[in-house]
């Protein structure tokens, strides 16, 4: 756990970061080559614990977005 967030076991990349990602167009191929210490299977890992928690992870976005745009911050910029 990063805060409250749900993270990858040995990193401190949240599940929310790798879904944030997806939504903006990267795949796993692509998410590995950006986050290569997590590999592949760490990644789909993430996507599946996102689909048996996506109105959580959801919050966590929402929550990330709000706090950006009060900030200023694009959160689309990776």
């Amino acid at each position: 756990m990063h805060g409250s967030e749900p993270t990858i076991r040995g990193s401190r990349i949240t599940v929310r970061s790798i879904i944030e990602r997806m939504k903006i167009g990267q795949d796993p191929s692509a998410i590995d080559q950006a986050l290569p210490h997590l590999g592949l299977a760490k990644i789909y890992d993430a996507i599946s614990y996102y689909y048996d928690h996506s109105a959580e992870i959801d919050q966590y976005i929402r929550e990330n977005e709000e706090a950006a745009a009060v900030m200023g911050v694009n959160t689309t910029a990776y």
